[in-house]
């Protein structure tokens, strides 16, 4: 149970006896220095085990506690993004992952059961891993929500970040305010001219700032692209035609505005800070000129001059008193006589509250005690007594329904005598029973048989006939209660304003009053959505293509576009269709070349008075996947209606690229080998190690495939143990490697008369390149004269062995015992097993280790039935007695 910023959990509490339990232990450390922390306080289960039909629990309980609620710095890093970033250069053995790869939070594409998961996305890649089974408590649940997670469940809280709290911002961005200190505005943008056009001019103190931009095509190219200046004119985002891809922030003052990115299909800006100064939206367009589809909405404060506040009697009807003959109220509201905004009732103190509106309801049904089967007499002859089963029922009156509801709905009534005085038959010749069959159904009225044999046919040869059938009772009702049903709210408004959509509804299974698992319903589970069809969507109808504006050369052609509706072809206001998939209605056409020269002085000039300038669309996909490659664009001179013209007439202007060299990812990635060992054994030398560049399956390529200015170092100075100084020895320079002695004077180790000692020497074995199943290593292999120094004349077929296969063992794999026992008979428990990542030898590893998205559950619900509505005595038969 849960109150605000306080829970309590029980986990596998079958017994909650007081007695059994230990105390509490004190509440640990924070979760997390701020933005809404959990410490944990636990109560260990002393009694595991039933001592004599005492007092026993099992498991252990557990209390959590919000802490640190204040909000983080805006600097301080997202805590999920903290989480995945202490894994970077971690790649787990994940074949294609670099050394040095970075980790950051996967949000979208995650189920709601896997939230408090810790899923990480590799950066700068669409492949994702869980790396951890849970995230740190006290870690929001999403991006999109206020709940955190505690102990890897999604648990409610609210924007003070305190555990179960219903704290909510409002439209203000004011946590747990009321929407009367600001109001809202908002509109639409879909204007086209080519450049940056002004959609709205923001003005400071505004706040939850929401633009967006649709695509046409939806596709994220569109040529319009979303832009921010201040009041002075200079850009904050997007300016002098220069647009960024990819999602950033942009910091006004203390406010922070976050930007998608242009490579989306809606483009958007956001911001729930205040801004402390105007910002001017803007969109930029260029290329073919589509229309823009721009939607904005922000909040401005009210200002503070007086205003009107009044108790509003209609409120909405409010849940009625009673199951059956009670009472419903309109909750009364305090609203801002401006608008009708419902605020907080503190707005309204000093005014008269109005007479509360009320009305019967539940008039179709009565609550009271019902009498249900009862059992047989205690006494087979003689006085005794029988035991009646009692519920509090709903009765409905019009259907003569009985449903059976809690005990409490009939508490103020008196409640019938569940025992009755009853007289045994004492005739001979009575019936014998057996025990009752299980219920045929677990609700709505089933049946139960038993054996009925005449006592006194025993000695007639089983002749029934002897008893009275009349007294004989071998079948009765059982479950006497109505059954789960699927119960379910209203339809949804259909989800398009125009043409065929859908329609949603919650649907669930309900027993009583309380809502229960879907699985304890039929399957006969009504529908949750539905089509719906609403009147004909208005769309763009277009004409032919005009004739080009030129006999030769380069030219225009124009044609009709109109908003219609309907198999007619209705004309409407072009208002009624998306203005964002408006189709243009004009375009370039080129006919053959003009073959006078004089043509080309004559070929549609920009008319009179007419401006020209370059406009130019957006650059096609890179030609190459990687590596360099090229890009174009369409390139026109364009006069200020749109109109194509001369590109002499953009003379004026230098004229845009319409090609450019490309640079996507390089081909391959470096790869380097194991450092040798130091070039001398005592003092300063040099390691080398070889660079290889390889391709995404690891095969060497060309070090051109590679980007020559992230290529590692292959030489290292080495620093050995100082070497000992003998200078009075010509045995020993005082400047090298001892073991380089100089030749005898007079004389050189080319011109001695013997002959020289070339060998091959090797350096040790580097490690294995897998750390499972097969791998390779390599050492050093140098030719050496008898002094140490580099020489080539060793046997080539003598040359040791540079590389050489090995194996590290099998790679681990998920192993798993069997499922241990129930925790509970019935009403659903939990039961275990081991699950180990080892390899076949029994070593044990990390979970890491194995293939963390393979692991098989290592608990599952067991049990599921419900538990029976009153205990009874269950017995073994007799066993046997030895004397």
């Amino acid at each position: 149970h849960c109150k605000q910023g306080f829970c309590i959990i029980r986990e596998h509490d079958t017994a909650p006896i007081e007695g059994a339990w230990g105390v509490w232990s004190p509440f640990g450390t924070c979760s997390r220095t701020c933005g809404g922390g959990i410490k944990i306080a636990v109560r260990e289960c002393n009694r595991p085990m039933p001592r004599n039909g005492g007092k026993y629990c099992v498991g252990r309980r557990m209390k959590f506690r919000s802490c640190n609620s204040e909000p983080c710095s805006k600097q301080k890093k997202d805590f999920r993004e903290e989480q995945c970033g202490d894994f970077d250069g971690r790649h787990f053995n994940i074949n294609g992952l670099p050394p040095n790869v970075r980790w950051v939070p996967k949000y979208s594409g995650i189920l709601m059961k896997d939230r408090c998961k810790l899923f990480c996305r590799v950066a700068g890649s669409t492949a994702y891993y869980q790396l951890r089974d849970r995230v740190t408590d006290g870690t929001p649940c999403g991006p999109d929500t206020n709940d955190i997670c505690v102990q890897g469940l999604c648990r409610q809280a609210g924007c003070d970040h305190v555990l179960n709290s219903k704290a909510r911002r409002d439209k203000c961005g004011v946590c747990g305010g009321d929407n009367s200190s600001c109001k809202t505005v908002a509109g639409t943008f879909n204007i086209v001219h080519y450049g940056y056009n002004v959609v709205v001019r923001i003005p400071s103190g505004a706040t939850n700032i929401d633009v967006r931009q649709h695509s046409y095509s939806g596709k994220p190219e569109d040529d319009n692209y979303l832009a921010i200046s201040n009041s002075r004119g200079e850009y904050l985002l997007n300016g002098e035609f220069v647009v960024s891809m990819f999602k950033r922030e942009i910091k006004v003052g203390n406010a922070v505005i976050e930007y998608s990115g242009s490579d989306h299909v809606i483009e958007r800006i956001n911001c729930t800070d205040k801004i402390e100064e105007e910002i001017v939206i803007q969109v930029l367009s260029v290329g073919n000129l589509y229309n823009p589809d721009v939607r904005y909405s922000y909040n401005i404060p009210i200002e503070d001059k007086s205003q009107q506040f009044f108790w509003d009697a209609y409120g909405p009807w409010q849940e009625c008193s009673r199951l059956c003959q009670g009472e419903t109220k309109r909750k009364i509201l305090c609203s801002r006589e401006s608008d009708r905004m419902v605020v907080s009732d503190q707005r309204c103190h000093g005014t008269a509250r109005p007479i509360t509106i009320s009305e019967s309801c539940n008039t179709e049904c009565e609550l009271r005690w019902h009498t249900g089967r009862k059992s047989e007499c205690t006494a087979q002859c003689g006085p005794g007594y029988l035991t009646r089963e009692i519920y509090c029922a709903k009765h409905s009156r019009a259907d003569g329904k009985v449903q059976k509801v809690d005990d409490r709905y009939c508490s103020t009534q008196q409640r019938p005598e569940d025992k009755e005085v009853c007289m045994g038959n004492c005739k001979p010749g009575g019936w014998d029973y057996g025990p009752w069959s299980k219920c045929s159904k677990t609700c709505g009225r089933g049946t139960q048989h038993r054996a009925a044999v005449c006592s006194k046919s025993a000695e007639s040869g089983h002749d029934d006939s002897l008893c009275s059938q009349q007294d004989k009772l071998a079948v009765q009702t059982c479950n006497d209660f109505q059954c789960p049903q699927w119960k379910f709210g209203d339809w949804s408004e259909c989800l398009v304003t125009c043409g065929k959509g859908y329609k949603h509804r919650q649907t669930w299974c309900q027993f009583g009053e309380e809502r229960l698992d879907d699985r304890l319903c039929d399957s006969s589970k009504p529908e949750s959505v539905q089509t719906c069809q609403q009147q004909e969507c208005a769309s763009w109808q277009v004409g032919p293509w005009g004739q080009c504006t030129t006999t030769c050369g380069l030219g225009y052609q124009r044609r009709a576009v109109k908003c219609v509706v309907g198999s007619y072809g209705a004309v409407m206001d072009d208002a009624d269709c998306n203005a964002a998939t408006r189709p243009t209605d004009t375009q370039d056409c080129e006919l053959a070349q003009c073959v006078h020269p004089i043509s080309m002085e004559t070929k549609v000039p920009a008319p009179p008075g007419h401006k020209t300038q370059w406009r130019f669309g957006s650059w096609t996909q890179c030609s190459a996947t990687c590596g360099k490659g090229m890009r174009m664009r369409y390139v026109s001179c364009r006069d200020n209606q749109g109109g194509v013209a001369e590109e002499s007439a953009c003379s004026h202007l230098p004229k845009p690229p319409s090609r450019e060299v490309c640079t996507v990812v390089a081909c391959g990635q470096w790869k380097v080998l194991e450092w040798t060992v130091c070039s001398v054994s005592c003092g300063q030398g040099k390691t080398t190690r070889q660079v290889v560049c390889v391709n995404f399956s690891d095969q060497m390529v060309d070090v051109s495939e590679c980007d020559p200015d992230d290529r590692p170092v292959t030489e290292q100075e080495c620093a050995m143990s100082q070497c000992p100084t003998r200078s009075n020895d010509p045995g020993f320079p005082t400047n090298g490697d001892p073991r380089k002695k100089p030749p005898p004077q007079g004389s050189s180790a080319r011109s001695s008369g013997r002959t020289q000692s070339h060998q091959w020497r090797t350096g040790p074995w580097g490690a294995c390149s897998s750390t499972c199943a097969g791998g390779f290593q390599r050492r050093v292999v140098v030719c050496q004269d008898e002094n140490g120094y580099a020489a080539n004349n060793c046997e080539e077929r003598s040359r040791p062995l540079e590389q050489r296969s090995c194996e590290s063992g099998p790679c681990p794999q998920w192993v798993y015992g069997n499922w241990g026992e129930c925790t509970k008979p019935c009403g659903g428990g939990i039961k275990t097993r081991q699950v180990a990542c080892q390899r076949p030898n029994g070593e044990r590893f990390n979970d890491l280790s194995c293939e963390i998205l393979d692991k098989p559950p290592d608990r599952e619900q067991c049990n599921i039935q419900s538990c029976p509505s009153s205990p009874h005595w269950n017995s073994d038969p007799w066993s046997l007695v030895r004397s």
